[in-house]
């Protein structure tokens, strides 16, 4: 068995509708897009800073996935992008 980094699947900015009001850009460690990280996801790359950030695009085909914490909530606290 080998440890490998956790993974953070992200949305590609230019893919959205809904924004987060504290939502941080970056890019796709595997392509390169800009994509943004919600808050939930800020808090998993402070707790493992080795945390590779992947797009939507980019993601893996299988493996083990799910919400970072609190993210069940994110959308509630979304607006539509551009307003």
């Amino acid at each position: 068995m080998t440890d490998t980094a956790p993974i953070l699947i992200v949305m590609r900015l230019a893919d959205m509708t809904l924004v987060h009001p504290e939502q941080i850009t970056g890019r796709c460690a595997r392509c390169g897009h800009v994509i943004a990280i919600y808050p939930s996801g800020q808090r998993v790359l402070r707790q493992s800073p080795s945390t590779e950030i992947v797009c939507q695009v980019c993601q893996p085909p299988e493996g083990f996935v799910q919400l970072a914490p609190g993210a069940e909530l994110e959308p509630l606290q979304s607006r539509k992008k551009g307003s």
